[in-house]
């Protein structure tokens, strides 16, 4: 009897003892469970404050890229103004003289046109920005004979080579549809000016070989349009940026070429107010390629 009792003792101990490991182990685990908790919540809050960090590290170096831009455009911008303006002046001041033979009249006169065209661009182009980030630019979607607008600009771009000494560049129109009367309904005006600036800035760049200019057609009802040249070409850093405002293949005080860097700016708003959209494909030193697509809606004579 007394071993029976002591027995029921044992195992009613025993039970106690399970239930107070039972009661542990699951406090334990409890505990274990609110730690992990607490270092995930922890390392997600590590995690977002170094989100906002790299957010806010990026952001200031985005202004300051900013900045650096503008304060690089506007001191650009001047000197293209300054330039034609000072020569401008310059030769007008020049012409006072009665002792000019007239030849030189001749000359002078001529250096004061080709100097107020150079002034006139720089402000058609800034006017053309404003115009378009301000939302007042529209489209005047007319019939618009691209045959005959390649073969003008080819006209107009081989007199502009000889001007510049770069006769021995080949410009050429490349047209899918050969008919004289093709067309499409766009805006023409704004068609040829961004043909003007990719065609202004090929020829920039290119100092031997030639400069296509034509359009071929997509299955998606679109012309695309293209203007390649045998130019110097440029990187993927450069293509990365460069249609963005001020941005210019060649940046700093002692650039090459001219020009305020907002041509590429403008064709490419201008395009995608249109319908469409642009992008470039280049090589350095092998030349680059810029397309644009527009939809394709036949013109009616």
């Amino acid at each position: 009897m007394q071993i029976t009792v002591s027995i029921g003792v044992i195992l009613i101990i025993l039970g106690v003892l399970l239930l107070v490991a039972t009661a542990m182990i699951l406090r334990y685990f409890k505990l274990s469970n609110q730690k992990n908790q607490m270092i995930a919540l922890l390392k997600e809050q590590n995690r977002s404050t170094m989100l906002v960090q790299d957010e806010l590290k990026k952001a200031k170096e985005n202004a300051e890229e900013s900045d650096r831009l503008k304060t690089f455009f506007l001191a650009n911008m001047s000197h293209e103004i300054r330039t034609p303006l000072n020569a401008i002046m310059g030769f007008s001041s020049l012409l006072q003289d009665s002792y000019l033979s007239e030849n030189e009249r001749i000359q002078f006169v001529n250096l004061i046109h080709d100097n107020s065209n150079k002034l006139l661009d720089v402000m058609g182009e800034i006017f053309d920005i404003a115009q378009i980030e301000s939302g007042i630019i529209t489209m005047q979607l007319e019939p618009c004979h691209v045959n005959e607008l390649l073969m003008n600009l080819v006209s107009q771009f081989n007199i502009e080579k000889s001007l510049i000494g770069k006769e021995h560049i080949s410009i050429r129109a490349k047209r899918s549809n050969k008919d004289s009367a093709f067309s499409i309904l766009t805006d023409e005006h704004k068609l040829k000016i961004t043909l003007i600036n990719l065609i202004e800035n090929a020829l920039k760049y290119t100092n031997e070989g030639s400069i296509d200019i034509g359009y071929t057609f997509r299955g998606d009802n679109k012309v695309e349009f293209f203007v390649k040249d045998s130019g110097i070409g440029f990187n993927q850093e450069k293509l990365d940026v460069l249609f963005q405002r001020f941005r210019q293949f060649e940046e700093g005080h002692s650039r090459t070429f001219g020009g305020v860097g907002l041509g590429l700016t403008i064709s490419k708003k201008i395009v995608e107010l249109l319908g469409g959209e642009m992008w470039a494909e280049s090589t350095q030193g092998k030349g680059s390629v810029f397309y644009f697509t527009l939809p394709y809606t036949p013109g009616k004579n």
